[in-house]
């Protein structure tokens, strides 16, 4: 079983991991984390028979349980070492930015220059 393998169920699909019960692999869609994202998952099949929802719904172990969990160490080991590689930090400066208001025309309010259109200066928005 390798991880870098293509779902048993959409053959077009990368598979995620292997089901904890009967070994295959599948995709993200076909796999479900009952007990968490820590723990192994089953695929949808396997969970169902798992749950009592349909006692024939699993898959027949392909593999054997010994082998099951030599392929969830690597999982694990492998995702460990993702996480692990990190992208380079990126420093970014702070810039100084001018604020410009309206020209400064002596009155007390800041804003007659906007009330008079014909004052020729600055026009509003």
């Amino acid at each position: 079983m390798e991880l870098d393998g293509r779902c048993f169920r959409h053959g077009f699909e990368v598979a995620d991991s292997t089901c904890r019960n009967c070994g295959l692999s599948f995709c993200s869609e076909c796999l479900v984390f009952s007990f968490g994202a820590n723990k192994p998952p089953y695929c949808i099949s396997c969970a169902l028979a798992a749950a009592g929802v349909r006692s024939n719904a699993a898959i027949q172990t392909t593999v054997n349980k010994r082998e099951l969990k030599r392929l969830e160490k690597e999982r694990k080991k492998a995702a460990k070492a993702k996480k692990s590689t990190k992208a380079p930090k990126i420093e970014v400066k702070a810039m100084e930015i001018e604020v410009v208001g309206p020209p400064d025309s002596g009155d007390e309010n800041p804003f007659a220059w906007a009330d008079d259109p014909d004052a020729g200066q600055r026009v509003p928005f």
